[in-house]
Order: structure tokens, then sequence, then C-alpha cells
């Protein structure tokens, strides 16, 4: 008798509109979906954390993991990214927010020593680029259409 193949895990760090659009739609696809928060009031479906202890999650992340930031704050998200980066496990790492955010947080992490070629594993902003929308249920489709591209890729190699 052989196992079934592991689901990939996705680790989303934020319970925010964003993060819990991101655990409904994900709930729903191929993946084994945790959420962490710092914020005790998320509706109750993530794992409450302190900002150190969610910065050490995100750098625990094994191989073939996957990471969706959205946390409370634009100073957290680069620590967690961060962390992501720098563990270098992960197959897919994206974070939310605008591209002034994006050059905000990769000056950061380039400020910290982080080669390029670490940080430009950090993708910013997220989801299909052509596909527009503000909302939290929009924009968790863009990026899970985003994600599952990168999980086909994974599956014909």
């Amino acid at each position: 008798m052989t196992l079934p193949p592991r689901r990939p895990r996705l680790a989303i760090f934020g319970a925010g509109p964003a993060g819990a659009a991101f655990a409904r739609q994900f709930a729903l696809l191929p993946f084994e979906v945790e959420t962490y928060d710092t914020r005790p009031h998320n509706g109750g479906h993530a794992t409450i954390l302190g900002e150190d202890e969610l910065v050490e999650v995100a750098g625990c992340l094994e191989d073939g993991d996957y990471a969706l930031i959205a946390s409370a704050s634009h100073e957290l998200d680069g620590r967690i990214a961060q962390a992501v980066l720098t563990s270098g496990r992960f197959r897919y790492c994206g974070m939310i927010g605008s591209r002034k955010k994006r050059d905000e947080i990769l000056s950061s992490l380039a400020d910290a020593g982080l080669p390029a070629e670490q940080i430009g594993r950090l993708r910013c902003p997220i989801g299909i680029p052509d596909l527009h929308g503000r909302a939290p249920e929009v924009i968790a489709v863009s990026v899970a259409a985003q994600v599952l591209q990168v999980l086909q890729e994974d599956s014909a190699q």
C-alpha cells in the first residue's frame, strides 16, 4: 500500500480581510492551509503568535512550502519576508502590497544584506497582473490562480 502524496503546505501570515480570503479560497484547493496572525480578533481561524514568533515560523518553512504575507503592518511583512527568503526553503513567497510597498521592502532587504538572487524570489504585488480588483475575494482568486500555475509547473517537471 502506498500513501497518497502529501499536499503542499501554504502558510498565510496575516488573518485580516486579505488573509481570511486567502484561507477560504485555498481551503478549496489541494493545499494544507495554515494561518498565523498577531491579532487575537481574527475570526478564530488563525494561530495567534507574537511578532517574533511569527517571524520564527516564517523562517521554518520546508522545501516545497508556499507562503503568503499579508500581516498587520508593512514592517512586520518585511521581517516575515526576510525570514522566508533567508531560509530559502520554500517554493513560492508572495506578499500583498503596492509597487511602492514592494520597492520599500526590497530596499530594506538589500540594506539587510540579502543577495539580489534571494530578494528576486519574492513576488509582490501578488496575483495575476491583468486581473484587477481590490476586494479581498478578487485578490484571493487572482493569487490562487498564480499559485496554481506554480504548482502546475512543478507537476510538469
